[in-house]
């Protein structure tokens, strides 16, 4: 009986004990929030995650043609468009990459810069913060270059926004994502400067899978659609599948914010995958 009684004193004073050591750590210990999202994508918008440093990612984004478009075209299967990405960290908080999509011959560069990290402990920030700036260039035929019309800087558009982002718990993370894009020409009557917020979410559904959502309202008025993307994420390890439903066939920020004509309403939808590989190259 004694030994029940002193092995049960034990046990108490060893689980009062931890959560004092539990309690103290708390209090002293700051550690930063990882893995707010999976990949640097969310589905077409940026994600608050920056390659790491040292990374290279190859980026594949497909997206195939309107499911509405019917059975000889096998339900869009038949049409694609493409993006290639590469990015790479430059340290633990700037990311740079470049890209070429075959919607409109666009070929992007872009950077991203980490500004702060969500925190949790004694000096906890609620948010994790990133600006992202990218540069858009649309290419021309030979025979085009050659008009006295040509300038380069006509082919030129720019986007800018800040990432905010919380990971709420271990399953979900959300993100706003206030936007600017500018357009160096635009057809008479059309606005320069466009304004949009972008609302973003990703629910772990288990450990390596996720379902991913993203939304952004234009506050410019035009006779293009609001995008809404969502899908699902599938990690393998060392490679990240994304599988998604969007109304917009574009894959850069300039054209799937802005340019998007399809309804959802209308099965203007289109399927469509992100896969992405990442390579040590500088340790």
């Amino acid at each position: 009986m004694k030994r029940i009684l002193l092995i049960s004193l034990f046990c108490q004073f060893t689980v009062f004990a931890q959560d004092d050591l539990l309690k103290l750590l708390g209090d002293d210990t700051n550690y930063k929030i990882s893995y707010t999202f999976k990949g640097v994508k969310i589905v077409n918008g940026q994600s608050v995650e920056l390659v790491s440093k040292g990374d290279l990612l190859f980026l594949i984004q497909h997206r195939f043609g309107t499911l509405n478009s019917g059975g000889y075209n096998l339900y869009g299967l038949d049409n694609s468009q493409v993006r290639f990405g590469l990015d790479y960290g430059v340290n633990d908080w700037v990311s740079i990459g470049l890209g070429r999509s075959s919607f409109l011959k666009t070929i992007d560069a872009n950077s991203k810069i980490k500004l702060v990290s969500q925190i949790n402990g004694k000096d906890a920030f609620p948010f994790s913060l990133v600006w992202y700036s990218s540069v858009f260039f649309k290419q021309s035929i030979w025979a085009d270059m050659q008009k006295e019309s040509y300038f380069v800087t006509d082919q030129m558009s720019y986007a800018h926004q800040v990432l905010i982002a919380r990971k709420m718990n271990s399953n979900l993370s959300i993100q706003l994502s206030p936007t600017l894009i500018h357009k160096n020409v635009v057809i008479e009557g059309d606005l320069h400067d466009l304004l949009s917020v972008g609302f973003g979410s990703r629910y772990k559904l288990v450990s390596r899978v996720s379902v991913n959502a993203e939304y952004f309202l234009q506050f410019n008025e035009g006779t293009t659609i609001n995008p809404l993307s969502v899908g699902v994420d599938i990690e393998t390890g060392g490679h990240i599948f994304q599988l998604h439903f969007s109304n917009s066939a574009a894959m850069f920020e300039r054209s799937f914010i802005h340019e998007t004509n399809g309804n959802w309403l209308d099965g203007d939808i289109y399927f469509g995958f992100n896969i992405s590989r990442v390579f040590t190259i500088n340790k």
